[in-house]
């Protein structure tokens, strides 16, 4: 019976390749055998083949050591019976990938090189894959363009990277180019498109594919809902049902948004009721997505039950079940549920925090943000402009002069929103310098920004100032809004 380690006073060597390969194959692939376990077996391998040093190799990827393959790999160089083969590279590659270490995937590349297995077209797939997702998508093309090799893999990988990378030039120049496009290659190509609002040729796109697969249909579904048609989005999931198309788990979290920005609990109820029937009601993603729009749609009780009943709860399942009461103006509740909380993220604390200053419970908004910083939890942009209206409106300009340091100190940019409330703040309490100096060290600046500085101006009594602003802003062509 194996042990979770060898004994120390036993020096044993398996002098049995074939014994030792079956030994190892059986521990790496063992969940209850931990990976230092199966290191100490190969150390003890006599003479270890290429298979074994690649399994070993594997063996440290498949748990997040990338680390240890690579220096396992540089020991393996220095072994006199060297046991490179094509298939070790890919390993470390694939490592690397998982790892976005880039430096290291590197430096793999140019071994394989100096090895001569750059050739060869599994290195070459996953030397594209590398590159592409640690956002060197060049280097990627580079290793493209001079592939002797190139299979569907290739292309797919490629195209996969610019998709990434969102490059809609490059990605509908190499699909044109493919010699032979699959149905992974005609879904990335959707996802792009959608991605970058070109609607009408991801539908165009689809109708012209020859052959659907789900994925095909959940991109388009997605591509609706990210460009806010969202009654399309529910009429192609319609269409999807009614041709009796197998839905899961992605297609129905990608369609409710859709319910919850259209206030549908009607056909929200509609999909619960499907992913009853078909059996995934246990997926938290689906379950968090179900709780979301049953509370955005004004139905908190609704969002309460599967929020009681749900088999399996994630952070986001009490986040969302914190913002469907602040949404229903029951504050107290949302409260009673974030104390009750296993554990807090940024987004609860802002949700909590946002909740009071929307319902003018101004000083418990600052006095909630004050036990966040205690608990070392660092806000966000949405947490700052919550306690920055609660400044506002409490004249606490203290406190609001505290926050803006807090910003300067931790370097966090300035945008149109923040920017705009400090501007706010600062006028409220008549600290029209402070006002001014956010206003010029903004780099970007929109139409609430401008009113922001016009509106303070005048209400602390500088109507001509007020005036001069006014006029810049038509200037710079930004639309003045009455």
């Amino acid at each position: 019976m194996l042990t979770n380690s060898i004994p120390n006073d036993l020096y044993w060597v398996i002098k049995d390749t074939y014994a030792a390969s079956r030994i190892l194959n059986f521990s790496t692939g063992s969940p209850f055998i931990q990976i230092d376990y199966s290191h100490k077996v190969f150390t003890i391998i006599e003479t270890p083949n290429g298979f074994i040093w690649n399994k070993m190799l594997r063996a440290f990827v498949q748990v997040n050591r990338f680390h240890d393959s690579i220096l396992l790999y540089k020991s393996m160089l220095n072994n006199s019976f060297l046991c490179i083969d094509n298939y070790t590279h890919p390993i470390l590659i694939h490592g690397c990938c998982l790892g976005l270490l880039s430096f290291e995937g590197r430096e793999i590349h140019g071994h394989a090189v100096k090895k001569g297995f750059d050739g060869d077209v599994y290195v070459a797939n996953n030397l594209i894959n590398m590159y592409s997702v640690c956002g060197h998508v060049y280097d990627a093309r580079k290793v493209f363009d001079v592939s002797p090799q190139l299979d569907l893999v290739s292309w797919n990988s490629m195209l996969a990277g610019y998709v990434q990378s969102g490059n809609v030039h490059e990605a509908k120049y190499l699909y044109a180019r493919m010699p032979k496009r699959n149905v992974i290659a005609s879904n990335s190509m959707i996802v792009l498109l959608g991605k970058s609002g070109r609607v009408s040729e991801a539908c165009q796109l689809f109708n012209e594919m020859s052959d659907k697969d789900l994925v095909s249909w959940t991109a388009l579904i997605s591509c609706y809902e990210q460009n806010l048609m969202y009654e399309e989005a529910l009429d192609l999931f319609s269409t999807m049902s009614k041709n009796g198309i197998r839905l899961d788990e992605v297609t129905i979290v990608a369609v409710l948004p859709a319910c919850s920005h259209l206030s549908s609990l009607r056909i929200g109820e509609l999909v619960h009721g499907l992913v009853l029937k078909i059996g995934l009601e246990t997926y938290v993603n689906l379950q968090n997505a179900l709780i979301h729009v049953y509370s955005t749609c004004g139905d908190v009780s609704g969002a309460q039950r599967l929020f009681d009943t749900g088999c399996f709860l994630d952070l986001i399942s009490w986040n969302s079940m914190i913002s469907g009461y602040v949404k229903c103006g029951l504050v107290e509740k949302a409260r009673e549920l974030f104390d009750s909380m296993p554990e807090k993220d940024v987004v609860s604390w802002s949700s909590m925090i946002s909740g009071y200053a929307q319902f003018d419970k101004f000083s418990k908004a600052l006095e909630l943000f004050h036990c966040m910083l205690r608990e070392d939890v660092k806000p966000d942009e949405t947490t700052l402009v919550s306690v920055l209206s609660a400044c506002t409106h409490l004249a606490a300009l203290d406190q609001g002069k505290w926050l803006d340091a807090y910003i300067r100190k931790n370097g966090m940019k300035v945008n149109i929103i923040l920017g705009t409330t400090l501007i706010n703040m600062y006028m409220k309490c008549g600290s029209v310098e402070n006002a001014m100096d956010i206003f010029n060290g903004m780099e970007e600046r929109g139409v609430s920004s401008y009113n922001a500085l016009i509106l303070g101006l005048a209400m602390n009594g500088h109507i001509e100032k007020s005036l001069s602003v006014f006029e810049e802003m038509k200037k710079y062509k930004v639309e003045p809004r009455v």
